[in-house]
């Protein structure tokens, strides 16, 4: 629970404090990377509930993993927050699993694995991860297009996947989402990242409210019949919030809260997203298309990086 890691190469020493390794913290970055981290860190450690369709969320960014696929697997994950992904791939079989994240959400992601003995978090910058390339499996969802640099994001941890390995990384999308990027983008970067975050937790239930009662009242029971789900499919965004409308308020509020306190949020092309995969010379690389408003993409690392 309490020492320090040593590194011979580099003469550093880094200390293990309540049981995570740290090997970075948000005090020694750049402003926007601590931003980021103060922010989200903030973040996981209030919005800590579980909720019994993360796995179906889960292997809907990571398409056409399933979990069978973890089976034996040495897997990495790029960015854990409250440690709910780790949870599932310790649980679907991997040998180890280790979740990385800079921020304060270590914490809640070490609570919620430290009975898991194939589970290690780890506190380190996605950018200078502390491993060789031992990983048989890495992702990252929801991570990448909150850094200053995604694509650099993504080539770091693809250069932990041994060759063989797989990777797979879940973005937002630049396509149907321009209504995001001209108005609530602007007023995300200029307003809502910089509240006190306890006065935004309650602001925020404003627009969480109203996304709950339209995911209730009408996507939801709209997708769920046969006769609406042909009205449903010209509503606006139908195919994400018709996939939400099945959580509860306190996810719905969560994931409202999330898209206005990121101080960093990058829209990505379909045509760049499929650019970092050759960047990193990787095979059999599915790109897909996620509520019609994300990118999910799943490929093979084959040379040495």
């Amino acid at each position: 629970m309490e020492g320090q890691l040593a590194c011979d190469s580099c003469q550093n020493t880094f200390p293990i404090v309540r049981g995570i390794p740290r090997f970075g913290t948000p005090e020694e970055l750049d402003a926007e990377k601590a931003a980021t981290a103060e922010n989200f860190g903030w973040q996981w450690q209030h919005f800590v509930q579980g909720d019994e369709l993360y796995s179906d969320q889960f292997l809907g960014w990571i398409a056409p993993v399933q979990p069978r696929f973890f089976q034996d697997k040495v897997v990495l994950e790029g960015g854990c927050g409250k440690g709910r992904h780790t949870q599932l791939a310790a649980g679907w079989g991997a040998r180890d699993v280790i979740g990385v994240d800079l921020s304060d959400a270590v914490e809640t992601a070490f609570a919620a694995t430290r009975n898991l003995e194939n589970a290690h978090i780890v506190q380190a910058d996605i950018y200078h991860l502390p491993f060789a390339r031992v990983f048989d499996y890495a992702f990252s969802v929801g991570v990448l297009h909150h850094l200053p640099d995604p694509r650099a994001g993504f080539r770091s941890l693809a250069t932990k996947v041994k060759e063989g390995g797989y990777l797979s990384a879940w973005v937002y999308g630049a396509e149907n989402n321009e209504w995001i990027t001209r108005f609530v983008d602007p007023l995300r970067k200029k307003f809502s990242s910089r509240m006190d975050r306890r006065a935004l937790l309650h602001l925020s239930k404003l627009p969480a409210a109203a996304v709950y009662l339209a995911t209730k009242l009408i996507y939801g029971p709209l997708n769920r019949s046969n006769g609406g789900s042909k009205l449903a499919r010209h509503l606006f965004y139908n195919d994400y919030l018709s996939a939400i409308s099945r959580f509860g308020w306190r996810e719905q509020h969560t994931i409202v809260f999330d898209h206005l306190v990121a101080p960093t949020s990058h829209y990505i092309h379909r045509q760049d997203f499929e650019e970092w995969w050759r960047e990193v010379d990787a095979k059999d690389v599915i790109v897909s298309w996620h509520n019609k408003n994300s990118w999910r993409g799943f490929g093979r690392i084959h040379n040495e990086l």
